[in-house]
């Protein structure tokens, strides 16, 4: 699917002039759109950042046309819960939750997720961790359909709502757990396969399988080394140790570099503004996906 790259920039910079004036939507009111305006100031400072997180990272395919069905690369939050229970960052959790509730464009949304069980801490303290989970309802439908006998087994079913999906994937047994969110985080079929061979070989040995990675890009990269330049891109999977690039992930990789493209093309003149994001999105909404 080709992208338009000039139509993107124009809208965006028509939606950033006079004083953060937004382009109409086609086929989605302002209201319906990232509707960040029903928040408050604070908030409203805070979903900004969260988008701009989610789309500099490995989420930007999930809310660009959902060739990642979902991405947690938005947010995270860590509440203690043993010993005793942090308030602030319990309010923090509640905060977080009234926020995504405007995070939704289309068939994107986002929800608070948590993990299953807690762990402990440096400090021995028992900790849970909530992620933001970005999901694309329509890829995640999709996503059920292709690998029906797989998602039978945990009770999931094409109709199911993305958040439920998700929860049943969290919930469900070690190794199938690992299989679900390989294939609901957007990996390639044979990377799947491998990690799960791989884990479940690593938990009977004790000694982790040697892997190479593969790197889709992103706005937002990591250094190679302590010190280094950041060069590492955030949508990463794991393959066997010395194997080629195959069909699959060169599929993946030339479906993921328009969409890259484009959104480098808009995200270029932003800088660390965040505030823009939301006229980004939008406007990426209306030339349509």
């Amino acid at each position: 699917m080709r992208r338009h790259i000039g139509v993107l920039t124009l809208l965006l910079t028509a939606a950033c002039a006079s004083g953060g004036a937004r382009a109409p939507l086609a086929r989605e009111g302002r209201s319906d759109c990232f509707p960040l305006e029903q928040l408050s100031a604070p908030d409203r400072r805070w979903a900004t950042a969260l988008l701009l997180e989610a789309a500099d990272g490995e989420a930007l395919y999930t809310l660009a046309d959902g060739l990642k069905p979902i991405s947690s690369d938005g947010g995270t939050l860590r509440l203690r819960v043993h010993p005793t229970v942090d308030s602030v960052a319990l309010d923090s959790l509640d905060r977080l939750r009234r926020i995504t509730q405007a995070l939704h464009c289309g068939e994107v949304t986002a929800f608070v997720a948590l993990f299953a069980g807690p762990f402990p801490d440096r400090a021995g303290d028992s900790v849970r961790i909530a992620d933001v989970v970005f999901l694309h309802r329509a890829r995640t439908a999709d996503l059920v359909r292709r690998h029906r006998a797989f998602f039978a087994t945990l009770g999931v079913t094409p109709g199911m709502r993305a958040e439920e999906v998700v929860l049943a994937v969290e919930h469900a047994p070690r190794i199938a757990r690992w299989r679900g969110y390989g294939h609901l985080f957007g990996y390639p079929d044979p990377a799947v396969d491998f990690f799960v061979r791989a884990g479940a070989r690593g938990d009977s040995t004790g000694q982790l399988v040697p892997r190479d990675f593969r790197r889709v890009e992103t706005w937002r990269k990591y250094p190679a080394s302590t010190g280094g330049a950041p060069t590492l891109s955030a949508f990463v999977y794991a393959v066997p140790r010395g194997a080629t690039p195959d069909s699959a992930d060169l599929l993946l990789a030339a479906r993921a570099a328009p969409i890259f493209a484009e959104y480098a093309a808009a995200r270029a003149p932003m800088g660390a503004d965040s505030a823009r994001i939301v006229a980004l999105l939008r406007a990426w909404s209306r030339v349509g996906r």
